[in-house]
C-alpha cells in the first residue's frame, strides 16, 4: 500500500521550524521498538452494560459543541500525515501504521507527495519545537492565535506525554468554505431538523511526543495512540478509564492497552461512516459503536 504522507521533511513554511527543532532529538533511544500489530479484542458484555459504557465514553471525549458536527478529515482536506524527529525506518513504520488505521476507518487520504497538515513530531524538546514552529509560523494555532485563548496557554504548558492541537475550518453543506460566501444566497432554506447548514472539518493537527514521557511505551502504541487523537477532534486528556481504549495509554492505573482496541477501531468507522451535517451524528456514533462492539 503507498503511504500518502512525507517521512522528516516537512512543507512550506513548517520544514525550517520542525526540522531545526526536531534535528537533535534522539526519540530511538527512548521508545522501545516492539512492534505489536494486533489490536485487542474485548469480550462481549451485555448490551445495556455496552449501551451505557458506549454513551461515557463517546460524551467525554467528543468535542462538538451544541449542533456543530464533530470534526474530522474530509474531502475538501484530505489527511496527509508527516512524521518528523525520528530514524527514516521508525518514522516509517509509524507512518505506515497511521495510514493504514485511516484507511480502514474511511479517512479520506491525500495523493502522494502532498502538504503535511497532520503532524507527528517527536521530540525531548517539546518547548522548544512548539517555539521554533510559532515564530515561523503564526497561523500555527489557526482562529486561537488571533485570539489570544486558553486553550494555547494550556498547550503550551501541557505536561503530557503527547500534546495534542485541532485546527478545523467550516464549511457550506456543499464543500464551500465559510470565508467565501459571495454570491451563495438561500443556503439556509437547506437546513432541516435533521440536517446543518454547516459543518466543522479538521485542517490540521499537532501530535507533539515528549520522548521523555514514552517510558515503557513502544512505536506501535505511540502510532495507534497519534492516529486515534489525529483522526477526528476528540479530548485525548479525558478520564475514560472505563472503557477499553488506547486512549488509556499514559493512565497511571496500568489499564493502557498493547494496541488499538475494538472500541477504538468502532468509534472511528462511526465518526468517518456519519453524515458530517447529521444534527443526530453523536447518536448515531453511539449506535453504531455499541451494534458493533456489543455483537
Amino acid at each position: 500500500m503507498a503511504v500518502h504522507a512525507m517521512i522528516l521533511v516537512a512543507a512550506g513554511m513548517l520544514a525550517g521550524s520542525i526540522a531545526s527543532a526536531a534535528a537533535d532529538t534522539p526519540p530511538a533511544s527512548a521508545l522501545p521498538k516492539t512492534h505489536i500489530d494486533a489490536t485487542t479484542v474485548e469480550a462481549p458484555k451485555d448490551r445495556a452494560t455496552v449501551e451505557q459504557r458506549v454513551r461515557t465514553f463517546v460524551n467525554a471525549i467528543a468535542v462538538k459543541p451544541g449542533d456543530e458536527s464533530l470534526a474530522r478529515w474530509q474531502n475538501q482536506i484530505p489527511l496527509c500525515p508527516l512524521v518528523a524527529g525520528m530514524p527514516k525506518a521508525d518514522g516509517e513504520f509509524i507512518l505506515s501504521r497511521v495510514t493504514k488505521i485511516a484507511t480502514a476507518a474511511g479517512a479520506p487520504l491525500a495523493p502522494a507527495n502532498c502538504k503535511g497538515n497532520f503532524f507527528i513530531v517527536v521530540t525531548s524538546d517539546p518547548e522548544g519545537v512548539i517555539k521554533a514552529w510559532s515564530k515561523r509560523d503564526v497561523r500555527m494555532f489557526g482562529d486561537e492565535a488571533d485570539q489570544g485563548g486558553t486553550k494555547i496557554r494550556e498547550f503550551l504548558s501541557s505536561s503530557s506525554p503527547v500534546r495534542v492541537w485541532h485546527n478545523t475550518e467550516f464549511y457550506q453543506i456543499d464543500g464551500t468554505p465559510l470565508g467565501n460566501l459571495e454570491g451563495r444566497t438561500g443556503q439556509a432554506a437547506r437546513a432541516t431538523r435533521l440536517e446543518t447548514n454547516n459543518y466543522r472539518a479538521l485542517s490540521s493537527v499537532i501530535a507533539i511526543v515528549d520522548t521523555r514521557r514514552m517510558k515503557d511505551v513502544s512505536f506501535g502504541q505511540v502510532a495507534d495512540y497519534a492516529a486515534m487523537v489525529g483522526l477526528a477532534q476528540i479530548r485525548p486528556e479525558a478520564n475514560v478509564t472505563e472503557a477499553p481504549t488506547i486512549l488509556n495509554l499514559f493512565d497511571a492505573s496500568g489499564k493502557a492497552p498493547p494496541a488499538l482496541t475494538a472500541w477504538d477501531e468502532s468509534f472511528l468507522k462511526a465518526v468517518y461512516q456519519t453524515r458530517i451535517t447529521d444534527k443526530q451524528q453523536m447518536a448515531e456514533i453511539k449506535t453504531a459503536m455499541v451494534q458493533d462492539v456489543a455483537r
